[in-house]
């Protein structure tokens, strides 16, 4: 064997893999190709344990469904004696044992029992409610459709109307904002997203605010774009980023500005999730067409992971090992690395 020509032939093989290797050199694997209901949303309280909410199409008087898994997504079983007369859009938990879902028509349920049972609790609106975040056991806040954002102090008990609060009947005429996404840093820190609609002139615009009061008053954040946001996630109290349509992206690295990231996508980004300032993903999609986007530069660059055809509803991250997509017809991905 000529070594002299093996040896530089083998170090050209070994840099020329590196080079075509991607960056996040991970692989998404499909765990549940199809279930029984929509999965709006998923959250997991431990790397075997977590919970999805949506819509199962065939229970007309009883949509609202919770499903749950026990072996890190790959099976789910809906949740003994649990159904609701509206669709669930988002859940939440605070820890193993607290945890909340809303959804259309005012409904919210919670349960403290790391989800064995789940009871209502009162909205006081019959607004579609779309997302949810909490503090601590008894301090939470929850979004949605006409303006609404409503407050608990006692984990749920009651809650208080803070804004809008009107039976959603569509939007009218009338000015109006919807919000997609909530979070809270603590009891009076937090940001909603979404959009803000005015037939008056036949427009719409970006909407993010900002509360230092616990929700008393809001400050609106410019980002001088219409697009309808989907999503928001933080990673600490000033770092976060908010997703939505038409593969809009933001970023704040201090709570107060926004700053606009090309993401290389048209399509709608319905979820958005990091693990650390740098790594994340963003997900989405429409009608046969599914969207994955993962980042390790804290967004300014994003590799496109997209598998299949089935768009993501929600992504939830534990780490880089633990990362779950759920999606149209209860799809459930799972990424490691």
């Amino acid at each position: 064997m000529n070594v002299s020509k093996t040896v530089p032939f083998i170090t050209i093989l070994a840099i020329w893999l590196v080079v075509l290797t991607p960056s996040w050199s991970g692989q998404w694997e499909t765990l549940q190709p199809v279930g029984d209901f929509d999965f709006f949303s998923v959250a997991f309280i431990s790397t075997t344990e977590g919970f999805a909410v949506g819509s199962d199409p065939f229970e007309y008087e009883k949509p609202g469904a919770i499903g749950h898994t026990t072996d890190g997504g790959k099976t789910w079983k809906k949740v003994d004696n649990v159904a609701f007369e509206s669709d669930l859009k988002s859940v939440f938990f605070l820890d193993d044992k607290n945890g909340w879902a809303v959804g259309a028509n005012g409904l919210i349920v919670a349960t403290d029992d790391g989800g064995k049972t789940w009871d209502p609790q009162t909205s006081k609106v019959g607004n579609g409610l779309s997302c949810v975040s909490f503090v601590d056991t008894k301090i939470g806040y929850i979004g949605g459709e006409g303006e609404t954002i409503l407050k608990t102090t006692n984990g749920g008990r009651t809650w208080k109307v803070l804004t809008g609060g009107q039976a959603a009947s569509g939007f009218g005429d009338d000015d109006t904002s919807v919000f997609s996404a909530i979070h809270f840093a603590d009891a009076n820190t937090g940001y909603v997203a979404g959009v803000r609609i005015t037939p008056s002139n036949q427009g719409q615009e970006t909407l993010i605010q900002k509360t230092t009061d616990g929700g008393k008053t809001w400050l609106k954040q410019p980002t001088n774009t219409e697009d309808i946001l989907e999503d928001m996630f933080f990673i600490n109290e000033t770092t976060g980023w908010a997703v939505g349509e038409n593969g809009v992206i933001f970023t704040t690295t201090d709570g107060n500005s926004w700053k606009a990231l090309d993401s290389g996508s048209e399509e709608k980004l319905r979820s958005v999730r990091f693990v650390s300032a740098n790594t994340g993903w963003a997900v989405g999609g429409d009608m046969g067409v599914n969207v994955i986007l993962h980042t390790e530069d804290g967004g300014t660059t994003w590799t496109d992971q997209s598998s299949g055809k089935l768009f993501a509803y929600d992504v939830f991250s534990i780490d880089t090992n633990n990362v779950w997509v759920a999606g149209q017809n209860a799809i459930i991905m799972k990424y490691t690395k």
